[in-house]
C-alpha cells in the first residue's frame, strides 16, 4: 500500500466519523461513535508511519 492509499483510507475514516457524529447527534449511539473514532485512529496512525518511513527513505538515499 503506498502513501497516497494510505491518506485516503484517512479520509475517507475521517467523514464516516462526522457522518457517525451527524447522523446520530440527536440519539447519539457511543457505540457506533466508539467503532467510528477508533477506525480513524487506526488509518491514522499507518498513515503517519508510512510517512515517515518514506520520509526516512528519501533521506537515506539523500546522503
Amino acid at each position: 500500500m503506498n502513501i497516497h492509499q494510505t491518506k485516503l483510507k484517512v479520509e475517507s475514516s475521517k467523514e464516516i466519523l462526522l457522518q457517525t457524529i451527524l447522523k446520530n447527534r440527536e440519539n447519539l449511539d457511543t457505540n457506533l461513535i466508539t467503532y467510528a473514532i477508533k477506525n480513524f485512529v487506526k488509518n491514522h496512525e499507518i498513515y503517519n508511519n508510512e510517512k515517515k518511513r518514506l520520509l526516512d527513505v528519501i533521506s537515506e538515499t539523500r546522503k
